[in-house]
């Protein structure tokens, strides 16, 4: 019996194994699933009868056409036995990934599509079998709930469910912390006229990227979301401030700055984005996402590829801050044309006698009035830009002070202070020259009448570079003084480490007899002239500043009180006619 069965089963066997080719071509054919064979460029020579189904097609429709006309790609690609991206198929040969296939009549399907290289006899991809499992049940719902429910088909992104989830997580936490959250809700301009114009399938692809190069912005504990269309959310935890939530928006809008290929084409896109803040604009989701959106809106008015606040304040404020930017960047690169130093007397309170000068840039910003240093030193500093202006300001105040000996003034008989950047006791400087290499290239017989001026908030840092620069400054010959003493918390064993000739602190230490602030001003003096280091004070501004200062026992005081900063020129008027006073 059992001899028989395999002689009826060898009998079977034998006449298809004389035409595998048609066995072959008769499961392509009638497989279940879809089954597409590629040439190396990924170009349709033959497609089965589902995957027509699938994609919505006819046969003769796909036959030549690249495969990705038919799919939009949900992640990575993933090999399989590992994980990994496109550089790992050519060692394993295979790969997997899920894909939407979107159909003639505009209907989406999640595709699980398996890729297989068939090679030539030189090991190298010659044809590629493309196999498509529907992750659709008949009904059309997805076959694993779990999965689809939470996530955009067409993107891979969480959806508006998982996206409600996280931000009420995220907004529940940020009340226990007493954080700030950003959510910026993000909409492609124009996308509806590239829509028309590449065609639905090749628009689901280029949102697709849209969303990959949006995520690459992001930190990892951060969420985008798609909400539909060409609208997306994202949400920014722990974020500081609106400035930070707008340096977010800015990398987004530089992600989508190379052009986006299509079709053997380039396409530029932009977005416009609404910043919504929590708690200050709203402190539940639904009003968070609706200020977000209506922000949008008033961005989009403004033109392509800009963001807004819900507080339109905040936005004219950033903008205004990002001008600012963007004028003392150019400034900084041309400092004769848009710069000036000028000069304020260091004053004897008692006597009145000019002991001293202290330089100081203005800007002269344009249609504005000049700015003083306080209004963007800081800027200068956070763009980097310190070193240089320093440089050239030094540079100024020498020319001028060669100026005076040539006229024989005699303000080239007074000491001259110049407050630095703290970026300047670092020894990488923008063009590899020490500050001390820099001075001694300058070729000046004597620096004693120079006094160079350290932030105090940068006492207390790393300063281990700094105490080396600063000891290399004083076999210079030039003196050292520390500013705004008092400003920032300090620990005094700085001042016992550092070859300091002067301390100065602002006169609201000292300004109101009965302010408790007025003791610590009397006792930061004492404690200076212990350590042999001179006490001054600045920004004596009102009668009231100059009563205070009085006293204490100082020597040297400087303010508006009793003479503005000025330019060379006038300030030489000045001291003339003082001295004939």
């Amino acid at each position: 019996m059992s001899h028989q069965g395999n002689n009826h089963r060898s009998g079977r066997i034998r006449p298809l194994a004389k035409h595998p080719a048609r066995l072959m071509q008769r499961a392509f054919e009638q497989a279940h699933n879809g089954m597409v064979l590629t040439d190396a460029e990924g170009h349709i020579l033959l497609a089965n009868d589902a995957f027509c189904r699938i994609a919505g097609c006819e046969r003769r429709e796909a036959t030549g056409w690249p495969i990705e006309h038919f799919f939009v790609s949900l992640n990575n690609p993933t090999t399989f036995g590992q994980t990994g991206g496109p550089a790992s198929h050519t060692t394993t040969g295979a790969w997997q990934q899920e894909v939407l296939c979107r159909r003639s009549d505009g209907e989406s399907r999640p595709i699980l599509m398996t890729v297989d290289a068939l090679l030539d006899d030189g090991g190298k991809p010659q044809h590629y079998l493309r196999t498509f499992v529907n992750l659709a049940t008949p009904d059309g719902e997805p076959s694993s709930t779990h999965h689809w429910v939470h996530v955009d088909p067409m993107t891979g992104l969480p959806n508006w469910l998982l996206l409600r989830d996280r931000l009420s997580h995220a907004l529940a936490q940020a009340e226990r912390a007493g954080q700030c959250l950003a959510l910026l809700f993000i909409n492609v301009d124009r996308f509806k006229v590239v829509n028309d114009a590449v065609g639905h399938l090749e628009g689901d692809r280029l949102l697709g990227e849209f969303a990959r190069r949006m995520l690459g912005a992001l930190r990892s504990k951060d969420t985008l979301a798609r909400l539909g269309g060409d609208e997306f959310v994202m949400v920014l935890e722990q974020i500081g401030s609106a400035e930070a939530a707008q340096t977010v928006a800015e990398r987004l809008h530089e992600a989508l700055e190379p052009p986006f290929i299509t079709e053997n084409r380039q396409l530029l896109l932009t977005a416009s984005i609404g910043i919504a803040l929590f708690p200050f604009d709203a402190e539940d989701e639904e009003e968070l996402i609706s200020g977000a959106r209506e922000a949008m809106f008033t961005a989009r008015k403004k033109g392509p590829g800009r963001l807004a606040f819900v507080d339109h304040r905040l936005t004219a404020q950033l903008k205004e801050k990002l001008l600012l930017e963007y004028q003392l960047s150019e400034a900084a690169h041309l400092p004769e044309e848009h710069f000036e130093v000028r000069y304020q007397p260091e004053l004897d309170p008692h006597s009145g006698h000019c002991l001293g000068l202290a330089a100081q840039v203005f800007w002269h910003r344009p249609r504005q009035r000049l700015r003083p240093p306080a209004d963007f030193q800081d800027i200068v500093n956070r763009l980097g830009l310190g070193v240089r202006l320093d440089r050239w300001a030094l540079q100024r105040v020498i020319a001028d002070r060669r100026r005076w000996q040539a006229d024989g003034s005699p303000l080239a008989a007074l000491p001259v202070e110049l407050t630095l950047s703290e970026r300047h006791l670092a020894h990488n400087t923008f063009d590899g020259r020490p500050l001390d290499h820099f001075l001694r290239q300058l070729g000046l017989s004597s620096l004693a009448w120079l006094t160079l001026g350290i932030p105090g908030q940068s006492l207390g840092k790393d300063m281990d570079d700094a105490v080396h620069m600063l000891k290399r400054l004083a076999a210079l010959d030039v003196r050292l003084a520390v500013d705004d003493l008092g400003s920032n918390p300090l620990d005094l064993a700085f001042l016992t480490r550092l070859p300091l000739h002067r301390a100065r602190f602002r006169a609201g230490l000292a300004r109101n007899a009965h302010d408790e602030n007025r003791p610590l001003a009397g006792a930061l003096c004492q404690l200076l002239d212990a350590l042999g280091i001179e006490a001054a004070v600045t920004h004596v501004d009102s009668p009231q500043d100059a009563a205070a200062v009085m006293a204490l026992p100082l020597n040297r005081v400087q303010g508006e009180h009793f003479c503005p900063p000025m330019p060379s020129h006038a300030l030489e008027r000045w001291l003339a006619d003082r001295s004939s006073a």
